[in-house]
């Protein structure tokens, strides 16, 4: 792993960050996850612009700027050996910390026949930021790999999906693709395919409604678009990828590889 703190390369051992920092205690800080596409990195103005946008709702003014974060998010690339790399960007109001690491693709099965979700009650506060205080979404990813399930499906108190615990979602009806844009991340992978797409309907939906889409995928940054295949054990569609979600899955190929 590549560490930068504050503009600094430093080994990992030897990485260290005030116990007394607000990022620390309580979590007060935001963060991005970015990937490269063959050492390209893709959106990075749009990870970095919504990175900023996180600190603005969470209500802090970073010390470091947007074009030096630019910057050194960039020194840290040249230091990269890796085509796929993972890279995490985190603020806090004093501090930058920049993370790389070489990508652990997902297996191929997964994007060929599909993953599994299972439901998670509840929702994300301040759901327009990916801040650093992010317990609740890692319990319901570890209540879903406890399950044998890729993703949590967050549901709230009136069974209405907004998005699962680090991805959204998307569904499938009578071949027009929907999603939901309230109370939710504005994941840029799913920017890009609502662009992809063409047409898009943003609507609400409930639970029982999901379970009778005729396809669902999910989008992501290390994964791009996945398609799910079952909901709690029930078979989504015909039990396999579908031909919307295929097809967005090849656009989205040839965009960020270029074939």
């Amino acid at each position: 792993m590549i560490i930068s703190i504050d503009g600094k390369i430093v080994e990992e051992k030897k990485a260290k960050f005030p116990v007394t920092s607000e990022a620390f205690l309580f979590g007060y800080a935001v963060f991005e996850t970015i990937r490269t596409y063959n050492k390209k990195v893709f959106r990075l103005d749009d990870h970095l612009a919504r990175l900023y946008m996180s600190a603005d709702v969470i209500g802090f003014k970073p010390k470091w700027t947007l074009s030096k974060t630019f910057k050194e998010v960039c020194k840290v690339l040249e230091k990269s050996k890796w085509s796929e790399a993972k890279i995490r960007v985190i603020l806090t109001k004093n501090n930058l910390i920049v993370m790389m690491e070489q990508l652990k693709k997902k297996p191929e099965v997964m994007y060929k026949k599909g993953v599994k979700l299972v439901s998670f009650h509840g929702k994300r506060n301040i759901p327009h930021a990916k801040k650093l205080s992010d317990a609740f979404c890692y319990l319901a990813k570890q209540h879903a790999l406890n399950c044998g399930a890729y993703e949590a499906l967050l549901v709230d108190s009136r069974t209405y999906i907004r998005e699962c615990a680090y991805a959204n979602i998307f569904w499938v009806s009578g071949g027009v693709v929907h999603s939901t844009n309230k109370e939710i991340l504005f994941g840029i992978t799913r920017e890009t395919v609502v662009e992809l797409a063409g047409e898009c309907v943003f609507k609400g939906i409930k639970y029982k409604s999901l379970l009778n889409a005729d396809e669902i995928f999910i989008t992501q940054t290390t994964s791009g678009i996945l398609p799910v295949v079952e909901v709690d054990g029930r078979k989504i569609g015909t039990g396999r990828p579908g031909p919307v979600t295929k097809n967005l899955m090849k656009k989205f190929q040839k965009l960020v590889w270029g074939k």
